[in-house]
């Protein structure tokens, strides 16, 4: 199969894809816990995923993986790194795992699943038109009434716009450690950030995911909300980072990203 990467600004998707194939950069993402806000939602909604169709778009190195599949009655796993799909296949082979990038999702049929889960950000990979087509091949693979579970990027978050910093320490090898991680995402700081955009409710920013080498989408929640009822979402519940239910979105500052749980409309 021939492998997409995610029409952001070319540029952008360039940089980004050549992290992500990186050989061996699933080894960045062998966690095996789930985040807080990913355990608050799936407690929540288990009605939703327990013994229905499940579809983890972004799996990773299957970190999510070992909380869905077990309950699903089916489960799908899909990246678009072809290192990561490799991994799976190695480590989880009973798993059914294949490269497919989240705006082109045609290997499976209309209303396939009743629950699309894509948190760790894989939506900011995209540019703002790319999200809503990410967005409407969510719709289209679930089944009315179904869930579709997602993070992004916080742009209010009190560090969005920060650049690297220096860890002091008096252990003389970890600052060594430490000071070479801050040369190595200070040279990439420079080198991505030139292709930051900011704007009034989204920006593209190189962040500390791999050392401010890739860019991510970041957007105002309100934004978020927008573009979900555009493609025909109807928006359930918003978590923080630590897992705490967001009722006012002006008070999200501590929280790099949210997790938004959205329901299918007929």
């Amino acid at each position: 199969m021939a492998v997409s990467t995610p029409s952001v600004p070319l540029e952008h998707a360039a940089q980004n894809y050549k992290v992500y194939s990186t050989p061996g950069v699933h080894r960045f993402y062998l966690s095996e816990t789930l985040e807080p806000s990913e355990a608050a939602c799936l407690l929540r909604y288990q009605p939703q995923f327990a013994g229905k169709d499940v579809l983890d778009v972004g799996v990773g190195a299957g970190r999510t993986t070992r909380y869905l599949a077990p309950l699903a009655a089916h489960y799908e796993a899909v990246d678009y790194s072809p290192d990561m799909i490799a991994y799976m296949k190695q480590a989880m082979p009973a798993i059914s795992s294949q490269i497919a990038d989240f705006l082109n999702l045609n290997m499976f049929a209309d209303g396939s699943f009743d629950f699309v889960f894509a948190t760790n950000n894989v939506i900011d990979n995209f540019s703002r038109e790319d999200r809503l087509k990410a967005m409407r091949e969510a719709h289209r693979v679930l089944r009315p009434g179904g869930m579709f579970v997602f993070s992004s990027h916080n742009l209010r978050h009190k560090d969005a716009f920060a650049g690297p910093s220096m860890t002091w320490s008096k252990n003389p090898v970890r600052l060594y450690r430490n000071a070479s991680g801050f040369l190595e995402s200070w040279k990439n700081h420079r080198r991505v950030g030139k292709l930051r955009e900011i704007h009034d409710d989204y920006a593209l920013l190189n962040d500390c995911g791999h050392s401010f080498a890739i860019i991510h989408y970041y957007s105002a929640p309100e934004a978020v909300i927008d573009h979900l009822r555009a493609t025909g979402f109807q928006i359930s519940t918003v978590f923080d980072k630590k897992g705490r239910l967001v009722p006012d979105f002006s008070s999200t500052g501590d929280s790099s990203s949210l997790t938004y749980a959205a329901q299918r409309l007929p």
